[in-house]
């Protein structure tokens, strides 16, 4: 059968939709990786230092590079600028792949210098850091990253950041953070942990961050004295009702030694959401303190779903917010830091 004449005036319109849907599922679809850069400390990749990977990406790359660690332990200080997006940092497994170092807030310049540290210049929570990274666009999977300065005297803690994450659109996956004072600094950015490990006892995640930590473990290592002086899982610092900002914990679980604040405020809205998580007795009843926030009514710290024995309510401060199913939703919806974003990284 002759196709008809309106059939015919329907061709390019037809045509210019199917052109439109393929644009459309083009500029939503993962990126390539268009290199990729091997780090071997036995001499058999690229490189033997994670560091002089990141050197030999150019400033102001614009393709995804992949820097693939192969298995050992790597004890250096490794930093990011923010002039080299477009980074995917790969180890063969946090297990077998790891960043370490031993720097606090308080070292010298000279103990920094003596250790191969040459960028002292910021504040002493950048210099504790062994792994900071402050460019935009960034991927880590199966990579654990270390501070080992308190991990067998906690009695005098002093910051020791493990891993510092000041770039926006960064994700994490299966990889692993390991320390006991201000572990994971979630500066600043949107940023998503998917099925990582943070092991820490004071302030171990804290920041302005904007980030939702998907099926997380969280493990404190608060020594078990008596009496027992309980430490904080979270420290957030939101500074005002209309920044961004607000660290959301969808499933995963809390357990460990010693005892636990789910959070205090580090600027008065300072805001953290637990959902679904499962909670051991480590939980202090109270659950949360204001800190430095005078006025609890502008502070959000929620919980909702939670099971175990830390997620029973009784003895809660009064302050803390009951959220709707709106609320809920905004929070928990991935949404809340993707606008696209994560799907046009390279997939795993």
């Amino acid at each position: 059968m002759q196709p008809s004449r309106h059939h015919l005036l329907l061709l390019p319109l037809l045509l210019l939709l199917l052109l439109l849907g393929v644009f459309i599922a083009t500029s939503s679809a993962a990126a390539p990786v268009s290199k990729t850069i091997t780090v071997d400390q036995q001499g058999g990749g690229d490189f033997r230092l994670v560091q002089s990977a990141v050197n030999f990406v150019p400033d102001g790359n614009s393709e995804w590079i992949k820097i693939h660690v192969k298995a050992g332990s790597y004890k250096e200080k490794v930093t990011i600028p923010s002039q080299k997006p477009f980074i995917l940092l790969e180890g063969d497994g946090s297990w077998n792949t790891e960043i370490t170092f031993a720097g606090h807030a308080h070292a010298s310049i000279d103990e920094l210098l003596n250790h191969g540290f040459r960028d002292v210049g910021g504040s002493p929570t950048f210099y504790s850091s062994t792994f900071i990274v402050l460019a935009d666009n960034f991927i880590a999977r199966n990579i654990a990253f270390k501070n080992t300065y308190n991990k067998y005297d906690k009695s005098k803690p002093n910051q020791a950041v493990a891993a510092l994450i000041g770039g926006d659109r960064s994700a994490f996956y299966d990889c692993a953070f390991y320390g006991f004072q201000d572990t994971l600094c979630d500066l600043m950015g949107r940023h998503y942990f998917h099925n990582c490990y943070i092991k820490g006892g004071v302030d171990f995640i804290f920041g302005y961050g904007q980030s939702i930590y998907d099926n997380c473990t969280l493990e404190s290592n608060m020594p078990s004295s008596t009496p027992q002086q309980p430490g904080w899982v979270t420290a957030h610092a939101r500074l005002t009702a209309t920044n961004p900002g607000g660290l959301v914990f969808k499933g995963g679980s809390l357990h460990g030694s010693g005892q636990q604040y789910l959070g205090r405020a580090w600027n008065q809205f300072a805001t953290v959401f637990f959902y679904q998580m499962s909670m051991t007795d480590i939980v202090v009843p109270q659950g949360w303190q204001p800190w430095y926030s005078p006025n609890v009514s502008t502070i959000t710290f929620a919980e909702v779903g939670c099971e175990g024995p830390g997620a029973n309510k009784t003895g809660r401060v009064a302050w803390e917010k009951q959220l709707d199913d709106d609320q809920v939703h905004r929070f928990v919806d991935i949404s809340f830091i993707d606008d696209g974003w994560l799907s046009q990284q390279p997939q795993l």
